[in-house]
């Protein structure tokens, strides 16, 4: 059996090696690149969704600043009717002193 030997001269592994090398590098290169394409992108949507929450943020601060313009507290609401009840109350006795006056004049 013949042993077979490749023979190749320095500057052909020389040139295949920086052939190789700078496939190498193009394929990282080209790598690297879309890696930077997807973060941009990625940084993008972010961007728009932290547009998007500032948005509702801002609505909702709207909404809450409006509330006690629009609605009233069921405390409130309680409280506020009991002094229109004392009133119609105090408003009721004095009729009724009045009446028993007037029907004491009688």
């Amino acid at each position: 059996m013949e042993k077979t030997f490749i023979h190749i001269e320095f500057w052909q592994l020389v040139g295949f090696l920086l052939s190789f090398l700078g496939i190498c590098f193009t394929f990282g290169k080209m790598l690297l690149a879309q890696f930077r394409e997807q973060q941009d992108e990625r940084q993008k949507q972010q961007e728009r969704l932290q547009g998007k929450v500032e948005t509702m943020e801002n609505k909702l601060a709207e909404f809450n600043a409006g509330l006690p313009l629009t609605y009233v507290l069921r405390e409130d609401y309680i409280r506020n009717q009991v002094v229109l009840e004392a009133k119609l109350d105090n408003v009721a006795e004095k009729l009724t002193e009045i009446y028993k006056m007037e029907s004491v004049k009688k």
